[in-house]
């Protein structure tokens, strides 16, 4: 099933039947026993393509006509879906990807990290997922129109109302580029970003200072622009720091886990607020703690997650490389009053010896890294100080695979001492290929140690 034997060459049509999806989505089948990739077609689903790139071990290939469709199919319902590359599986039912997402997470566990008997949980999914980004990234055509870049590409895709933005957001963008019109040509990108309570920041990168002191002008002139107004949006340069419209705030604040937190404009936070929520939520259950541990929260970012671990905590200590989210997460600490809390600047693999000596063996570590996980010496460093505990939180499964073969089975320098003892993935970034995943790990022999 799903194979078939065809001319495969790039001028021919070719029939193939979907077996699964991929990692990045696409269909894939096979055509003369070669993987073939199909963007746009689902399991189960027979049609023509036609090859677009071939390879020694693989080949891909575009929809030319789907003659059989899968009952998980749906209508996409944005207008730009297959251009912009944003989204991934808007032609697929929402609980079905959820599905498969489970299924990848499971399948890159087992086959990349060694870990047969493993029970992943359902993936914890949204009532309503969309609407649900607090930031987007958008980019300056030759016309001096805004939009997302295409996928693999420095294309601009220009939108109307992208679902997965606040309707807020989108009124920004919109009035935004009223204002630029075809002036100060040489600003190319602009970051919007929302706070949980609706406050907006536009993030420029410009050339010239007098393009920003003329875009400022222009913006100061539109008395009538309600959603730039003062009250709701700034706008300014972040390397800087400096405003050039608007008199609020040069960062913004979000709320959870009745704490309040400031963020820089350069300092990362998740960009879903509300399944942020629910990621943390079992973070704190699994962390199981009773007053007196000792935590690492590594790759602590503006201190989120160290501040609500504290409470619960003896003493927390975060590290952090990015300097604007350690100064956030000083700040948070202190206006929170949560005293039981310190935060380290730098990188973590050069960190962790001086951490150990200030600190002694921590009971619990947390570890939030970015996408290409961490680093090997930090594995290494964790093997040999053997903390209990590990919670791992994850946005990349093939990465977090990576690296919990090492925790489990060892580096070559150090034996691995951990189990996987429970796997919760979260749909952060609804209809993306992407997915969140919290691991709890446990030293071999202390099961009994929570």
């Amino acid at each position: 099933m799903g194979h078939s034997r065809t001319n495969t060459t790039k001028e021919s049509i070719n029939r193939i039947e979907i077996i699964r999806l991929s990692s990045d989505g696409s269909g894939v089948g096979y055509l003369d026993g070669k993987t073939t990739f199909v963007q746009g077609m689902l399991p189960g689903e027979k049609g023509k393509v036609r090859i677009t790139t071939e390879k020694k071990n693989y080949q891909r290939a575009e929809v030319v006509e789907i003659t059989e469709f899968s009952p998980e199919r749906q209508d996409p319902p944005c207008g730009v879906f297959g251009a912009c590359g944003g989204c991934d599986l808007q032609h697929m039912h929402y609980a079905a990807t959820l599905i498969w997402k489970r299924r990848w997470v499971t399948d890159v566990l087992q086959r990349i990290g060694g870990l047969q008997n493993i029970s992943v949980e359902p993936v914890l999914g949204m009532d309503t997922p969309w609407r649900y980004r607090n930031k987007a990234l958008l980019h300056r055509d030759e016309s001096g129109q805004w939009g997302y870049y295409r996928e693999k590409s420095t294309d601009v895709v220009l939108f109307s109302d992208c679902l997965l933005l606040s309707e807020r957001t989108n009124a920004r963008i919109d009035r935004f580029q009223t204002i630029m019109g075809a002036s100060c040509p040489g600003i190319r990108t602009a970051t919007f970003r929302e706070s949980s309570r609706g406050k907006g920041l536009i993030l420029l990168e410009g050339n010239t200072d007098e393009e920003k002191e003329a875009l400022g002008a222009r913006i100061r002139e539109m008395k009538n622009s309600d959603e730039l107004a003062p009250d709701t949006c700034s706008i300014l340069f972040p390397k800087e720091n400096k405003e050039y419209a608007g008199s609020g705030p040069l960062f913004l604040n979000t709320y959870m886990d009745d704490l309040r937190f400031k963020v820089s404009p350069g300092a990362f936070l998740q960009v879903n607020p509300s399944q942020t929520e629910k990621l943390y939520a079992h973070v704190l259950a699994w962390a199981d703690l009773r007053g007196e541990e000792t935590v690492w929260d590594l790759y602590c970012g503006i201190g989120t997650i160290s501040l609500m671990l504290a409470r619960k905590a003896g003493h927390v200590i975060g590290v952090e490389e990015n300097p604007d989210a350690v100064t956030d997460a000083e700040y948070n600490a202190e206006f929170n009053k949560v005293t039981n809390v310190r935060f380290i600047q730098g990188k973590t693999e050069k960190q962790l010896d001086k951490l150990e000596r200030s600190s002694g063996k921590p009971d619990l570590v947390v570890v939030d890294p970015p996408r290409a996980g961490m680093d090997q010496a930090v594995i290494e460093r964790l093997l040999k100080i053997q903390p209990d505990r590990i919670i791992y939180v994850s946005c990349d499964p093939g990465t977090l695979a990576r690296d919990l073969k090492l925790l489990t089975q060892g580096t070559g320098e150090v034996d691995g001492i951990y189990s996987v003892k429970k796997i919760q993935p979260v749909d952060m970034f609804p209809w993306t290929r992407h997915v969140e995943t919290i691991i709890k790990m446990t030293k071999c022999g202390s099961e009994g140690k929570k």
